[in-house]
């Protein structure tokens, strides 16, 4: 993520339905600068690593997310603050997005586990991080409050380093197969 995608990622993000799952209500432009001005500026002081998924065909911006929580002394970090529109959803681009930023977790960072956290009533996302092969280590019980008040929980995931192989090999076959 640069600040150049800046004006794509407020248009793509400035939407009901991608905030409909998570902790955050994103309702305003100004939010949605915060969100974005936030992940650069993590960026800058290396908390955390962003992306923006792009689609090959258009060079149109589909997507956000990030490695975030990394812990380079203990080898670990979150993939999250994944958004994409939801023209994009049901397509490769997730499956893609993840498979790119676990080969770099693993196989570039040299990291040993990458976990993820869902809400609790996401269903769609929490099926389709197990579809990928992350394994669900439990439920961290009202660990999200969201601005109206709301408490929610959030499902843990994770992938270990001798875990990636099948991962890898799982993502590999459902890019190519499953959306060939």
């Amino acid at each position: 993520m640069e600040a150049d995608h800046r004006a794509e990622l407020l248009k793509l993000l400035h939407n009901p339905q991608i905030w409909e799952y998570t902790w955050r209500k994103i309702t305003t432009i100004q939010q949605v600068e915060q969100l974005i001005e936030t992940a650069l500026r993590n960026k800058e002081n290396g908390a955390d690593l962003p992306y923006v998924m792009i689609e090959q065909a258009s060079g149109k911006v589909v997507g956000t997310s990030r490695i975030m929580h990394l812990d380079r002394i203990h080898r670990n970090a979150e993939i999250g603050c994944t958004w994409i529109s939801p023209e994009y959803w049901r397509t490769p681009v997730n499956t893609e997005s993840k498979s790119l930023l676990l080969h770099y977790c693993f196989e570039e960072l040299g990291l040993i586990r990458v976990n993820f956290t869902i809400v609790g009533y996401n269903l769609r996302s929490q099926k389709a991080i197990e579809r990928i092969g992350a394994v669900k280590e439990g439920v961290l019980r009202k660990h999200r409050i969201t601005l109206e008040g709301t408490v929610l929980d959030n499902v843990l995931y994770s992938i270990i380093d001798e875990e990636w192989p099948a991962v890898k090999e799982n993502l590999h076959y459902l890019l190519n197969v499953k959306y060939s």
